[in-house]
């Protein structure tokens, strides 16, 4: 094959691929479609604010050792920290308690006063889910960004004091 057909050739091709793009672009504007989704979410720097205002508040209080957990507006993970100590039940309680109060957008304290069918409870923790008392949803200007889950006291209503104290350090 001679130089003048191989860049032809690649031209050719170069230019199939730059029509393709064209018509994939074209057909997403067409369908209605914009640039990826984003969603409000709690930033890196708010979320150890409230890690080390729980932590504090567990200290200022004599409290047993917490473990905190602050995940963003999907339920992920973004600051956390295990005081010494920590019950090693709270490393799977806590997550979910964060994890619910995101999805549902309410404390799991208020979530769980609303839920006494034994049906839903045990739809609800075979999800992941928990209903005790310790996950807080994380509010901005009306739209949930985050959520803090505590655990580490023999009750769960510690628990939720420590998470309410938490967030008035936003």
């Amino acid at each position: 094959m001679t130089r003048r057909r191989v860049m032809a050739a690649g031209g050719v091709l170069a230019g199939g691929l730059a029509a393709t793009g064209l018509l994939a672009n074209t057909a997403v504007a067409a369908a209605g479609a914009t640039a990826p989704v984003t969603t409000k979410t709690i930033s890196l720097d708010q979320a150890h604010r409230i890690v080390q205002a729980a932590i504090q508040y567990t200290k200022e209080h004599s409290l047993p050792p917490m473990y905190v957990l602050v995940v963003d507006g999907v339920g992920q993970p973004t600051a956390s920290a295990r005081m010494d100590g920590n019950a090693l039940a709270s490393l799977d309680l806590v997550p979910a308690k964060a994890y619910t109060a995101c999805r549902f957008g309410t404390a799991t304290a208020d979530l769980a006063a609303g839920v006494k069918d034994p049906g839903q409870i045990a739809a609800l923790t075979a999800g992941g889910m928990s209903l005790l008392p310790g996950g807080r949803p994380i509010v901005q200007d009306g739209v949930v960004i985050g959520a803090i889950g505590a655990g580490g006291s023999i009750n769960p209503a510690v628990d939720d004091q420590v998470a309410i104290a938490a967030l008035k350090a936003l």
